[in-house]
């Protein structure tokens, strides 16, 4: 199967499985949407400043050690799967970041601590994932100029800015930190593979089931990629197509100030367009001041009056 005959099965599925649950969530979504700002209030607040993306790969549990090292000196831009474990070694993330519209994404945001964090969703998102979340919000669209339902929600709330997906919660958190002028951009637990016996982080919801059963259950959507070491992993489909999306992203966006992409996953495929560097190197080379991230924000994210 050629690599556009992959898209179009993946936005294909994805169009069937979910475009009654977008129209049935946004809806629910309205009046939320309507008290909290959008993603478009970031724009280049975060100029020139360091931002770790962190994923719930398996390579996480690698590098999750480090991450303390840069807290406070970085803005830490974290998946819903990653929350818990960053939470669980004493991270705080800036933002938590969510993608994905069913109701089953909330596990991820239960039983921890909100505070000092930022949720990021789409204007699509279940709506019990707002209810839970007890601390700020801000909205997104998803852009996809393809998909008629998406288009039609993004004409409704055109005010709240909007993110590009690329089949990943880490592509619309790649795309958050892009717009919001950050550089470098590092990558830590960006697997898009399956390396070894585990499919995710440990500590994160989405490890549960174990790659076995994953990997049976997914055995016809599976593809190879070659990883950082030149070895052959296997991967999903979609995850390969995310890969492609990347490579897209890191050759083809502009923006005013230069870009620097570090991918310090120190494993998976993710190899193209972007430097591969030991995760401890790249703190140690651009984490090295103070920041207040939070006094940013409160000037960024000023409130509409209720």
């Amino acid at each position: 199967m050629s690599r556009d005959e992959q898209i179009r099965e993946v936005k294909s599925a994805t169009l069937l499985r979910f475009n009654q649950v977008w129209q049935q969530n946004f809806q629910a979504n309205r009046s939320a949407i309507e008290r909290n700002p959008g993603v478009i209030a970031l724009k280049n607040k975060f100029r020139d400043l360091p931002c770790i993306v962190v994923g719930a790969g398996p390579s996480l549990d690698k590098n999750i050690r480090f991450l303390h090292r840069a807290q406070n000196k970085a803005v830490i831009i974290s998946c819903d799967a990653a929350l818990k474990p960053l939470m669980e070694h004493g991270i705080v993330p800036d933002f938590v970041v969510c993608l994905d519209p069913q109701e089953e994404i909330s596990r991820f945001l239960l039983n921890v601590s909100h505070k000092g964090i930022t949720l990021v969703v789409p204007s699509i998102v279940h709506p019990h994932v707002i209810e839970l979340w007890e601390n700020d919000v801000l909205f997104f669209n998803k852009f996809a100029p393809d998909i008629p339902t998406l288009v039609e929600i993004q004409k409704i709330v055109p005010h709240i800015g909007i993110l590009t997906p690329g089949g990943t919660v880490l592509s619309v958190t790649y795309d958050m930190a892009f717009q919001a002028g950050g550089t470098p951009i590092i990558f830590v637990g960006q697997d898009l593979s399956y390396p070894k016996k585990k499919s995710h982080s440990h500590g994160s919801d989405a490890a549960g089931q174990g790659l076995k059963v994953l990997m049976e259950k997914q055995k016809d959507h599976l593809v190879l990629e070659t990883d950082i070491n030149g070895q052959s992993l296997r991967t999903l489909k979609s995850m390969s197509v995310s890969k492609q999306w990347f490579n897209w992203a890191f050759t083809t966006w502009k923006r005013e100030n230069p870009l620097s992409v570090l991918n310090c996953s120190e494993a998976g495929i993710l190899t193209d367009h972007c430097v591969l560097e030991p995760l401890t190197e790249a703190i140690s080379k651009h984490c090295t001041q103070k920041l207040n991230v939070a006094w940013i924000l409160k000037k960024a994210l000023k409130r509409k009056a209720r």
